[in-house]
């Protein structure tokens, strides 16, 4: 039997209902119009008892009238993130993609997936940082899922799905008290490296220049007479995708016949060779870096000695003319490492541009002109300074060049 309706409430302060099918109150009330069909959208939510059931509909009308929105009480942060990936999908670059997929899987869904978003705490964010070490990763790792998931929430306020703060942003992770690593080389370090006569090297010394960056650079970039290289793409790998709509029965997309590069449609791309594509660099930002005498003359001797395979016009490739990885990167760094008389096994081609930026500091070089070289910070704070950085840049170059060779 139907229980009797409630008195009626005025205009746009809701309605109470019992669902007989599920023996519970309703609460309902409306939020406004789909600006897309016009339609009116209201929130509701269940409640056992009457007086529960009203509770629920003024702490509703109380989020509309202070918030401009009801909170959304349902929406857990497994849905929220299969919604978010699926809309960064549509352009995000193939490794940050791959990236927040793995953080999501294995770093915040197993602390948050079954929560609900509205009701996420910094003590909730917190607890993942701790599953998250409690596997036995790093400080980078418990940072790199951390600014996944204050992405994710950043969507789900964009959506609606809450408002107010970022509770991510409200507890940002700690640094454990194992003392950091050493990730640059010292001032004769690199006077050393310089003195072998590398043109990878000295370019990651001088100009901070990205792996990425490196490695996608092509020889119709590089312009000896005006001494300068024209940085305009990254090398990054795109993940496999089914291309038979799930009809080969493999399971991984990389064994599917008809696979094919997981490229969104609104990203620039050029696809080399096997998973090896290139796109724009960090902040699709193309840049010049200056090239001082000696690394014009380093870069002309490489293209000289280069009689073997490259179908991709790649500065650095492999010798049959593959594009080169990051490892390869890396084992490249190492050999001149050897050649230099330097005992550093666990330096990575990160430590180049970790070097530039500090040695940078020491020589006195301004923070606008260095980072105009190497791409650091966002161009909004680097606009000011953009009519100088190319002047400025590769006054900076040779400044750090000739301050590193007077050691």
């Amino acid at each position: 039997m139907v229980a009797a309706m409630p008195k009626s409430r005025e205009h746009g302060q809701g309605a109470l209902y019992w669902v007989e099918s599920r023996k519970m109150w309703r609460a309902v009330l409306d939020v406004g119009f789909d600006e897309v069909t016009g339609k009116r959208v209201q929130k509701a939510r269940m409640s056992k008892s009457k007086d529960e059931a009203v509770k629920k509909l003024n702490a509703m009308i109380r989020e509309r009238d202070s918030l401009g929105m009801v909170m959304d009480r349902s929406t857990r942060v497994a849905e929220l993130a299969e919604a978010w990936l699926g809309d960064v999908a549509d352009r995000a670059k193939p490794k940050t993609l791959t990236n927040y997929r793995s953080n999501v899987r294995t770093k915040i869904l197993p602390s948050l997936g079954r929560r609900v978003v509205s009701e996420l705490t910094p003590t909730d964010v917190r607890r993942m940082h701790a599953a998250v070490r409690a596997t036995g990763a790093g400080y980078s790792s418990v940072a790199s899922a951390h600014r996944t998931l204050v992405t994710m929430l950043e969507y789900a306020r964009s959506e609606r799905v809450v408002s107010g703060d970022n509770v991510a942003m409200l507890a940002p992770p700690r640094r454990g008290r194992v003392g950091k690593a050493k990730d640059s080389f010292t001032r004769a370090q690199a006077k050393a490296l310089l003195q072998v006569g590398d043109a990878r090297t000295t370019l990651g010394l001088l100009t901070g220049i990205r792996s990425g960056e490196a490695l996608a650079l092509r020889w119709e970039d590089v312009d000896p007479d005006r001494a300068v290289a024209e940085l305009s793409w990254n090398l990054t790998e795109a993940p496999f995708i089914h291309g038979c709509r799930g009809n080969c029965g493999r399971k991984r997309a990389g064994n599917c016949p008809d696979r094919v590069l997981e490229i969104p449609g609104s990203l620039e791309a050029i696809a080399l060779e096997g998973r090896l594509v290139l796109v724009r660099p960090k902040n699709d930002t193309p840049r010049q870096i200056p090239l001082t005498p000696a690394a014009v003359t380093q870069l002309q001797n490489l293209r000289d000695a280069d009689t073997g395979p490259n179908p991709h016009a790649l500065v650095w490739h492999r010798p049959n003319g593959a594009p080169c990885t990051n490892t390869d990167d890396n084992d490249h760094l190492r050999t001149t490492l050897t050649r230099a008389g330097i005992d550093e096994p666990a330096a990575t081609t990160h430590w180049l541009r970790h070097t530039y930026v500090t040695l940078s500091e020491h020589a006195g070089i301004p923070w606008a002109a260095a980072a105009g070289v190497s791409g650091h910070g966002s161009p909004e704070a680097s606009d000011p300074y953009r009519h100088v950085l190319t002047s400025e840049g590769r006054k900076a170059v040779h400044t750090l060049a000739t301050w590193v060779e007077n050691v």
